[in-house]
């Protein structure tokens, strides 16, 4: 079966997903969370939603392992046997979730030879569904339609362009990379929201030199690639790859439609 043929299911799952997570977050003022080992948080609506994902992804493809930010993910030793694989975010941007700014999303993407082929993000907060596939083009969908994502057209001297970064993003080591750029203007968000702002031509640009985890990443990489834009290491302008020893990715920028890369 082409991967766009799951499509319609994948959607359907996402908005599922998305109700009950709204519901949690309209539900009271403040939203009780603890944190995980490494530090970051999880809420209530973060267990749900991965719940909710992974019963969902087990019935559409019940032969295709599951990699996710709130699972207890099998060793690499394991894991490189996976040809193919889903890797998802039951919420990502659980901060955003938190302080009630509406800059969160759940996140699906189908990996497969290390790369993702398939992306569907969900934002609760507007209703839109966003989705793509290899070589099908990048979509949204809300309650009324469906559109094409185009990123957008520029060159490196054009001015004023926009960087859409994290309000957490360290810019000591961005500072020599936004001097090649003529007035660059700054955007700051949070989680995967980064990503769509570029899909869908809201941002030209995307730099982050912190080491965030793949399930992070990976939807939004093929949605940005199907929308005629790139996502690359920083190091070697090599697309970002999937199921890595290190499940982290490396520096990378997200670019629109850039005319004169290189």
């Amino acid at each position: 079966m082409p991967y766009k043929d799951w499509i319609p299911q994948l959607t359907e799952l996402c908005r599922n997903t998305m109700q009950a997570v709204l519901e949690i977050y309209e539900s009271s003022d403040a939203i009780d969370f603890r944190k995980k080992s490494d530090g970051s948080p999880l809420s209530e609506a973060d267990l749900l939603a991965n719940d909710i994902l992974c019963r969902g992804l087990e019935k559409l493809t019940p032969d295709i392992p599951i990699i996710s930010e709130e699972l207890d993910n099998p060793p690499y030793e394991e894991r490189k046997k996976m040809r193919r694989l889903w890797m998802i975010d039951p919420i990502d941007g659980t901060y955003g979730f938190i302080k009630k700014n509406g800059d969160f999303t759940i996140n699906i993407a189908l990996i497969e030879d290390q790369m993702p082929v398939l992306g569907v993000i969900g934002r609760p907060v507007t209703g839109e569904v966003f989705y793509a596939t290899s070589g099908n083009g990048a979509f949204v969908e809300d309650a009324e339609s469906s559109r094409p994502l185009s990123a957008l057209v520029f060159a490196k001297k054009d001015p004023g362009l926009k960087f859409v970064c994290s309000p957490a993003q360290d810019f000591s080591g961005l500072q020599n990379y936004f001097n090649k750029f003529n007035q660059p203007q700054m955007i700051y968000r949070g989680g995967t929201v980064k990503f769509l702002m570029v899909a869908t031509g809201e941002a030209h640009l995307y730099p982050s030199n912190r080491r965030i985890n793949e399930w992070d990443t990976a939807a939004g990489q093929i949605l940005v690639e199907e929308a005629c834009g790139l996502v690359l290491r920083a190091d070697n302008d090599q697309p970002l790859k999937y199921n890595k020893p290190d499940l982290k990715n490396p520096a990378f920028i997200v670019y629109g439609d850039i005319q004169d890369f290189g």
